[in-house]
């Protein structure tokens, strides 16, 4: 299975717009992709602006479904961010 760390700083002023928009999109990719199984976002507690989000998907084609609908929302997701996400890829053992 491919598992996904995914670590997004957001700017200061954008913490709510931030935290509501991930919720609906975790809620969104859940429903709308079977092939997602995980999809959890957790905010850090020593610094507001860090989110981290925790996916895991049945395979690569799943992951890269996710990714297109992303992709999708770009513009949207584009403007909370302060800096490009780090991404840790890994495989289920």
């Amino acid at each position: 299975m491919t598992s996904i760390v995914a670590t997004i700083k957001v700017k200061e002023d954008k913490i709510e717009e931030a935290k509501t928009f991930l919720k609906q999109l975790a809620s969104e990719t859940l429903a709308n992709e079977p092939g997602t199984l995980v999809y959890v976002v957790h905010q850090q507690r020593d610094d507001a602006t860090a989110f981290v989000v925790v996916e895991k998907y049945e395979d690569d084609a799943a992951f890269a479904t996710h990714s297109q609908n992303l992709g999708a929302r770009a513009a949207d997701f584009g403007a909370l961010l302060d800096g490009p996400p780090q991404i840790v890829l890994m495989d289920e053992i």
